[in-house]
């Protein structure tokens, strides 16, 4: 099952700029990427075993990570990954996948001890999120956990808060990246992944910018 819009967000013609553009955190997008990619790697950093990076890019998460026995990094977009591999040379146990962020799932992944990504979900429709928290499920150990990073809301009226802010301050780009992608709603997902057994913990990192860890039981 490949997710609606992987065609639409592959970033490809991205990659060149992308981590010129990620050091911006002045722009409310990118606003405590450097942090949420830092906690979402020390939230992983317990294990000592298999990590599959989702949503990889051009490494920038996969590049902090730490004490894995191997690092399995998917990505839609070959042209990420060709700069994923260029920074992570020097390892020799990490393992790159040209995929959706969906189907990889149903491919029969090995199962994984942590499975982390950031900025890479908002990609998938309200309802591909949900199946894609089933399929992660599946696919951890228990004890296993998930640590998301990631653009979204605290809930429908912080939507709506954050539209009119933003439209005071005249970042109507932001706006409409609202309306072009699917920032999460943390209430919808915690509850998601609650009812799916996984204990959970949220931090916010900025306006826009959250993170969520999913514990398996």
């Amino acid at each position: 099952m490949k997710s609606q819009f992987a065609d639409v967000f592959n970033h490809d013609e991205d990659a060149p700029g992308y981590d010129t553009d990620v050091l911006n955190e002045s722009h409310p997008i990118r606003a405590g990427y450097d942090a949420v990619l830092d906690w979402v790697s020390d939230k992983s950093a317990w294990t000592y075993g298999m990590i599959l990076d989702l949503g990889a890019g051009t490494g920038n998460l996969s590049s902090r990570l730490k004490n894995f026995k191997r690092l399995v990094c998917v990505d839609i977009s070959h042209n990420m990954l060709n700069i994923a591999r260029r920074k992570l040379a020097d390892l020799n146990n990490v393992e790159y996948v040209k995929a959706d962020l969906l189907a990889y799932f149903f491919d029969h992944p090995p199962v994984f001890d942590a499975i982390v990504s950031t900025y890479a979900i908002h990609h998938l429709t309200e309802d591909e999120k949900h199946i894609l928290f089933e399929k992660i499920r599946q696919s951890l150990h228990p004890g296993g956990s998930a640590i998301f990073g990631d653009l979204m809301f605290a809930d429908e009226a912080a939507k709506q808060h954050l539209i009119q802010k933003f439209q005071s301050e005249g970042h109507l780009d932001v706006i409409a990246d609202f309306d072009d992608e699917f920032f999460w709603f943390v209430d919808k997902a915690i509850d998601a992944l609650t009812k799916l057994g996984f204990t959970t913990e949220t931090r916010q990192f900025s306006d826009l910018s959250w993170g969520i860890v999913a514990r398996k039981l």
